[in-house]
């Protein structure tokens, strides 16, 4: 997100923060609540938006590119032995056809490579038995296969991520100006109702709403929180985690398992999470990284 979406979201949790803070002062108001709710859930998207927007296409790129070079590998290691056989045999046709050097598979384009890889695992399937005598076994011919396919499911994620991205970009703008017409028609408005009955709780709301323009947009925090099987094999975000930081700065985790905090003075903070639902055997993991945004 842009510094301006920073700023303006920043505002949107800081407002958050206080009606959850006095969530007691008007969870009777029905009406109210629903668009407290409402209002929770366009901060839910935006949080979810910028999930995506952050998404790092460099794994995926990274990806991408050991699957070539495995398949590039098992192409070149099974086609060396079909050609063994095929010219010890005088078969200049299937010697022809298996015969691929390494700059050839690695000049070839994407679309390309898994053409030649097809061709070169036909031949080791139909050439099994001959080829076994020159080292060619089942195992090559099973690795050259799943090579294959796993370079073909990856070979439009790269692409795949960056157009998430910039989709994701896209539809912030509409989701910014739903929260502000929330706030703007429907919760400011109901605020009045607190005017005079609670003076402290309709002052803090008031004084969250009003954008800080940060000369400079630091993330001083990203934490992940992920819910670990008992045999630690996998792991499962944990969605909408509620997480107060020094007993002001209100934060729910998103559909990734991920809180963001912007611009924390530098030293010791104080940290309460509260968990909706805590699903036993599983234990919580945490992990937190600094990272500059531009």
């Amino acid at each position: 997100m842009i510094k301006e979406q920073e700023d303006k979201l920043n505002m949107y949790q800081a407002s958050d923060g206080v009606l959850q803070t006095n969530n007691g002062v008007w969870t009777a108001n029905t009406g109210f609540a629903g668009v407290v709710s409402a209002l929770e859930g366009k901060i839910d998207d935006i949080e979810d938006l910028r999930d995506q927007q952050e998404e790092d296409t460099t794994g995926v790129t990274v990806e991408k590119q050991d699957a070539r070079i495995d398949l590039e590998k098992n192409t070149f290691t099974v086609g060396s032995l079909i050609a063994i056989y095929a010219s010890v045999n005088k078969k200049r046709k299937l010697f022809n056809k298996v015969n691929y050097g390494k700059s050839e598979l690695s000049k070839a384009r994407d679309n390309e490579l898994p053409g030649m890889s097809a061709q070169v695992y036909e031949e080791a399937v139909a050439n099994a038995t001959p080829c076994l005598a020159f080292g060619l076994t089942a195992g090559m011919t099973t690795a050259l296969q799943t090579s294959m396919s796993t370079f073909v499911s990856n070979i439009s994620k790269p692409r795949e991520a960056i157009t998430e991205t910039s989709a994701a970009t896209e539809q912030l703008p509409p989701v910014f100006a739903a929260v502000d017409k929330i706030l703007a028609e429907q919760i400011d408005k109901g605020m009045e109702l607190y005017r005079e009955s609670n003076p402290d709780f309709y002052t803090d709301y008031f004084n969250a709403r009003i954008i800080v323009n940060s000369p400079v947009l630091t993330r001083a925090l990203q934490v992940k929180f992920l819910l670990q099987s008992e045999d630690g094999h996998s792991t499962t975000p944990v969605q909408r985690m509620k997480v107060t930081i020094d007993g002001t700065i209100h934060r729910r985790s998103t559909k990734l398992g991920n809180i963001y905090v912007q611009n924390l003075v530098e030293g010791a903070h104080t940290w309460r999470q509260c968990c909706r639902v805590m699903i036993k055997p599983l234990s919580l993991s945490m992990s937190s990284v600094a990272k500059r945004q531009s």
